[in-house]
């Protein structure tokens, strides 16, 4: 077994990210007017489409009642729209609006300007195949955790 942390795939992800993480908030500090966790829910929202807070909550891997509250923030700032569910009243479906798609497309930037740090000195094959290789390990856990 593997002990070196640099050298343990957990690690490793976990580590990209914390990293990708804190870079996107030193861009975005400049340039957004949203934290990282409100452009990930526009960036979720965005790629599913209307969805009910216990979704979201999953997506981000938060408890649903911290969702409701960052929702509510999001919402006071004209960022989402909840309506009722016509086939649900007793749920919520939220949805991104025009304001926020702007915002999105200003995160998007930001997360390519990332990307390109992050993958400097890599070529275009090697991001192509990092990329492949990420996306088959998320299918491989995903067919796990969301049976």
């Amino acid at each position: 077994m593997e002990t070196q942390l640099d050298k343990r795939f957990g690690f490793l992800v976990a580590d990209v990210d914390r990293l990708c993480g804190t870079r996107f908030d030193e861009l975005a500090r400049s340039s957004l007017n949203l934290t990282r966790a409100q452009c990930r829910v526009l960036a979720y929202l965005s790629h599913y489409g209307e969805v009910n807070k216990a979704r979201l909550a999953d997506l981000l891997g938060v408890a649903p009642i911290s969702a409701g509250r960052l929702l509510d923030r999001m919402e006071e700032g004209g960022w989402i729209e909840r309506r009722l569910n016509p086939d649900d009243r007793r749920e919520r479906q939220v949805s991104i609006t025009a304001k926020a798609e702007q915002a999105l497309d200003r995160a998007r930037r930001v997360g390519d300007e990332i990307a390109a740090e992050a993958l400097a000195g890599f070529s275009k094959q090697e991001s192509e195949q990092l990329i492949g290789l990420l996306q088959r390990v998320r299918g491989n856990l995903s067919k796990i955790v969301d049976r």
